[in-house]
């Protein structure tokens, strides 16, 4: 009786144990896209997106996820998403104190924005956050362009 009950005891706690452990995902949901590995910040929270609410941006459907990011620098994570992103175009932009990178597709479909804590421009400061954006119909580069300068041109 008594290793009943120490067994039985063992597979709840290792149960409960299991089910507090959140998955960590490799690739965005919304685009299939890697994730860097920074989007989990560790202690078994896992990294699901928050999903950002639909919209349009000039004459095109928006639908994005928004993933924090942690213990990283922008630089660090501007080049990880450049050597894993192949194929895509890059633009940075800084406004509002911030400096931001934007990943996209030729057709403008598929836009990932790497966001960077405040601070002066060109200063190596942490990662923020990274959003990863489709767009229908696509966008063009100088609509992209404009966002990471905070000044939205519908082109």
């Amino acid at each position: 009786m008594k290793s009943f009950l120490l067994v039985a005891t063992m597979l709840t706690l290792g149960l409960a144990n299991a089910a507090g452990q959140a998955k960590t995902l490799a690739n965005d949901p919304l685009t299939s896209l890697p994730l860097i590995p920074a989007t989990d910040g560790g202690k078994y929270v896992g990294n699901a997106p928050d999903k950002m609410p639909d919209g349009r941006v000039c004459k095109s459907k928006m639908q994005g996820n928004f993933y924090s990011l942690f213990n990283i620098k922008m630089d660090a994570a501007t080049a990880w998403y450049a050597a894993h992103l192949t194929g895509f175009k890059k633009v940075q932009g800084y406004e509002s104190g911030r400096t931001q990178t934007a990943f996209y597709t030729s057709d403008g479909t598929i836009v990932i924005f790497l966001t960077a804590v405040s601070g002066a421009q060109g200063e190596n400061t942490d990662a923020y956050a990274i959003a990863y954006e489709r767009y229908e119909p696509g966008m063009s580069a100088k609509t992209i362009t404009s966002m990471t300068q905070g000044k939205i041109v519908c082109q």
